[in-house]
């Protein structure tokens, strides 16, 4: 009886070892067949869960066909984010394929977005690279924007806790084309407005379109930068620059806002004051009884700040003398507490091939509200150059 078993126990131990070989074999020979066989790639253009860009040039990946694309080394080009499906495989042909990513973390993005200090809105170009710091606008024309002749210009949020050093929120964004943003929080909504556009939200998941239909006062639809501002009665408006049919000229305007609907009056009033005529990109907080106005002058291309007792005016205006080199600057942002001022702009030049170039945000202060004398500047810390952007104070 033992023989018998002993028999039966060597013929299962062949079989096993048959089928171990056989295992090995055929594991060398796809090792040899895929060794042998040539590279493949698959170029991936990431985008977030709603189709928005999350880095403007694709990335394309080599390796042998048939073998996975692993989702950790897509996470790893773009942190924060993590993979929504998984099954990518290289083949035989180069693939070309669109990617969804969402929040690695979203609750703790919103957490930290909660206790910061600050918010901005801002946006990114989607269709130039980032050069030695410096970025190129899509199109020089884009004052005239309506959404396409711009490229893929895509909204970020970034936060702060010193105004300084900037974070990015790992969102998914709308799939909007976005320029010179500006935020606020009105009850339980988050208002984003823009040029030609006004968006909300309560989760930063879901995004609503707010109806806004543009001005015909304007010539040509010219609304560039709107923000929100508050009045001393604690009254929300909006703030605009536009080319009216009117006085034949860029200025500065002011309308009321339905705050419980998010709705545009389009009652716009120019704001008065001693103006030289072209001036855009007003910024104004009402501070300890006074309204404090900056935005820039194109007659003078200078950043310029005023102040008056009223929204509306009259404002007296000063040119600010900011020591930037050889750029020209945009888009003032005023932080104001404490007694003093924090001044955000944009910053760009023309290159020697004639492009209109941007370096980013930079910002100066002042120990007073006075604005008699200010700080070098700096540039703003932040994982992409930030342009034209609007800031929320939290605390």
């Amino acid at each position: 009886m033992w023989i018998e078993r002993l028999k039966d126990l060597n013929v299962k131990k062949k079989i096993l070892y048959l089928i171990i070989t056989v295992l090995i074999c055929m594991v060398i020979g796809s090792i040899l067949w895929i060794c042998g066989e040539k590279n493949s790639k698959i170029t991936v253009n990431f985008v977030d869960e709603n189709g928005t860009k999350l880095l403007i040039k694709p990335i394309t990946y080599t390796s042998k066909p048939w073998l996975p694309l692993f989702a950790n080394t897509l996470n790893d080009s773009v942190p924060g984010y993590k993979l929504v499906r998984h099954n990518v495989f290289f083949n035989d042909k180069h693939q070309y394929v669109t990617l969804k990513f969402k929040a690695k973390n979203f609750d703790d993005e919103m957490d930290n977005l909660n206790r910061a200090k600050y918010i901005a809105t801002t946006f990114q170009p989607m269709t130039v690279p980032i050069k030695n710091g410096w970025q190129a606008d899509p199109y020089n024309l884009s004052r005239t924007y309506h959404g396409k002749k711009t490229g893929k210009d895509s909204l970020r949020i970034i936060y702060s806790d010193d105004g300084k050093d900037w974070k990015f929120l790992h969102i998914s964004y709308p799939k909007i084309n976005i320029r010179d943003p500006h935020i606020t929080k009105i009850g339980n909504f988050w208002y984003i407005i823009y040029t030609k556009g006004l968006i909300r939200t309560k989760d930063f998941k879901n995004w609503e379109r707010v109806p806004w239909a543009h001005s015909e006062y304007f010539t040509n639809k010219y609304e560039w930068a709107p923000e929100f501002v508050k009045d001393k009665y604690g009254n929300y408006k909006v703030v605009m620059s536009g080319w009216s049919r009117q006085d034949n000229d860029m200025a500065n305007y002011i309308s009321d806002i339905d705050v419980r609907t998010g709705k545009i009056a389009n009652n716009w009033r120019r704001i008065q004051g001693d103006f030289s005529g072209n001036n855009i990109d007003a910024n104004i907080t009402y501070y300890h009884g006074r309204y404090i106005m900056f935005y820039k002058s194109y007659n003078t291309e200078k950043i310029m700040m005023s102040v008056s007792k009223k929204l509306e005016g009259p404002y007296k205006s000063k040119e600010l003398s900011i020591d930037n080199g050889n750029k020209s600057v945009e888009a003032p942002e005023a932080v104001i507490e404490n007694g003093k001022i924090r001044l955000y702009y944009d910053t760009y030049m023309v290159n020697s091939k004639g492009t209109t170039v941007f370096k980013g945000i930079h910002y100066i202060e002042s120990n007073n509200v006075s604005g008699l004398k200010w700080t070098s500047p700096h540039q703003i810390k932040a994982p992409f150059v930030v342009r034209h952007f609007g800031i929320y104070k939290q605390k």
